[in-house]
């Protein structure tokens, strides 16, 4: 088994671990609270409802109702963020928008004055690099709001921005799901191109030459498998070094079958089989099967630059869709310990609940007696773990749970190199793991020593290829190796391989 090769740009995100925020509703700087902050002249919009931190987010207006979060609110608890062991941060849309959301920007080159303008932007981006942090942003390329000023244009028959948009013989536009006040750009349109990813002035670089560090896209699939192409040549010839990440909620594997393009992909279709397999929607079976799906489909490249990902603010929280922190908690240890970045949606890692949108955009608790002290140590250990380990970081995977009888996620993580390996077990079954597990791996010699990294299950050896399982019910573990002896090393220099 020879080393694998990957390049700087690959090893790089696949180090990663991304907290995503809703700027809304993280937190508010310089420690105000959300009446002071709601009385800036920016929340003055026709239909605005503003809330107490406190409040309910179910009684409201759709993307109307505003609770003062900003930018400086996320500088403010970078150190947080790096106590639970973040390197990135993703941020939902910024620019100015008449929504909570953003996902219908009037104006792409400014930040959103409620969440503090580009000198706040400024701020955050200073304080992040300082700490060696990365700034994704999120880019809607499909839509604006109705009250663009292009669209405006558009619509009063200005010759020069009539075709930025389709417009139908009644009198109407295509727009994002039939939501009119959401019109669709044309992205056929050579002047659209220009000004969304294309031109060194354009959204995609403008805010690239302004420091920040990789873009998310919403709505993959409206966006397009040519356009990301595009874009790639365009913008990666600028900024090499910058991560294109798509989102499209279902299987992405046609998005790697040509290159370049987006260089990873929202991962949807874990979450969707894992907790399918945490609810008891599907077996064991199929959840090992889509495992093995995506590392046939993405690639290996295609898988570490992609985020794992179990919520956002699109989808219910993890609580609430599993109903128990021990579910939570299995979903996780496969979230941290499957090929690709970790992205931690905000309140997570102290066992926030929430519905479907808005309930999943609830505000921040900051109350420390409101967390779940042992889910935040929970996340904290496999954080450590993952970025301890690089098999976790950017080893291929190997599944096995398929090989044995029971209700159990496996698979083996590795590098090629000697010893970089973990065997991962999640057991959601309500009797141990008690068996024997053959490991079609080369370099876990007989005789190696496993030490679960979790302490849930007890240390074990490889014998002539086989593992003997001992793993609790309804628990995990994370097997690595260790080197026990003074005077032996079972990792020798000349067992290793050439990568050629």
């Amino acid at each position: 088994m020879k080393p694998i090769v990957l390049n700087e740009f690959v090893r790089r995100a696949a180090s990663q671990v991304v907290y995503q925020i809703f700027p809304e509703r993280f937190a508010i700087g310089g420690g105000l609270d959300s009446a002071t902050k709601l009385a800036n002249p920016a929340y003055n919009l026709p239909g605005a409802v503003k809330r107490d931190w406190n409040d309910s987010t179910l009684s409201q207006p759709w993307g109307q109702q505003f609770f003062g979060g900003d930018l400086d609110g996320i500088a403010d608890k970078l150190d947080y963020l790096t106590d639970l062991g973040v390197t990135g941060i993703y941020l939902t849309p910024i620019f100015s928008a008449p929504s909570n959301h953003k996902y219908d920007a009037t104006n792409f080159f400014e930040i959103d004055p409620m969440f503090g303008g580009e000198p706040a932007l400024d701020r955050l981006l200073n304080s992040l690099h300082a700490r060696k942090m990365t700034l994704t942003l999120d880019a809607v390329l499909n839509h604006v709001s109705d009250q663009h000023p292009w669209f405006v244009a558009a619509k009063a028959g200005d010759p020069q921005y009539r075709d930025w948009f389709t417009f139908t013989p009644d009198g109407g536009h295509l727009c994002w799901q039939d939501v009119d006040f959401m019109p669709e750009l044309n992205l056929t349109h050579p002047p659209v191109l220009d000004a969304l990813y294309r031109k060194p002035d354009s959204l995609v670089q403008y805010w690239l030459s302004k420091g920040i560090d990789n873009w998310r896209f919403d709505v993959a699939q409206d966006v397009g498998l040519h356009i990301a192409q595009d874009m790639a040549r365009h913008v990666t010839a600028r900024y090499p070094g910058c991560q294109l990440l798509g989102e499209l909620n279902g299987f992405a594997g046609a998005w790697f079958d040509q290159q370049p393009g987006f260089h990873g992909m929202m991962n949807y279709w874990y979450r969707t089989a894992l907790l399918a397999w945490l609810k008891g929607d599907i077996g064991a079976a199929q959840v090992n099967r889509a495992v093995a799906d995506a590392r046939s489909g993405y690639g290996l490249e295609g898988l570490l630059c992609s985020w794992n990902m179990l919520s956002s603010h699109d989808t219910p929280r993890l609580l609430t869709t599993l109903g128990d922190s021990a579910r939570v908690q299995l979903a996780q240890l496969a979230q941290f310990t499957l090929p690709g970045i970790p992205l931690l949606y905000y309140g997570e890692e102290i066992g926030m609940a929430g519905g479907p949108d808005p309930d999943c955009r609830r505000p921040m608790r900051w109350n420390s007696t409101e967390w779940d002290h042992q889910q935040r140590e929970w996340v904290k250990k496999l954080i450590a773990i993952r970025q301890s380990n690089p098999a976790l970081q950017f080893g291929d995977v190997t599944v096995l749970g398929d090989r044995l009888n029971g209700n159990a996620l496996i698979y083996l993580r590795h590098t090629g190199e000697l010893g970089e390996a973990a065997l991962v077990i999640v057991n959601l079954s309500d009797t141990p793991i008690e068996q024997t597990l053959l490991v079609p791996y080369s370099h876990w010699y007989d005789g190696v020593p496993l030490i679960d990294a979790l302490g849930n299950a007890p240390g074990t050896r490889v014998a002539a290829g086989s593992v003997r399982l001992t793993v609790p019910a309804k628990s995990g573990a994370i097997y690595q190796a260790t080197e026990p002896y003074q005077h032996y090393t079972f990792f020798k220099a000349r067992n290793r391989l050439s990568a050629a």
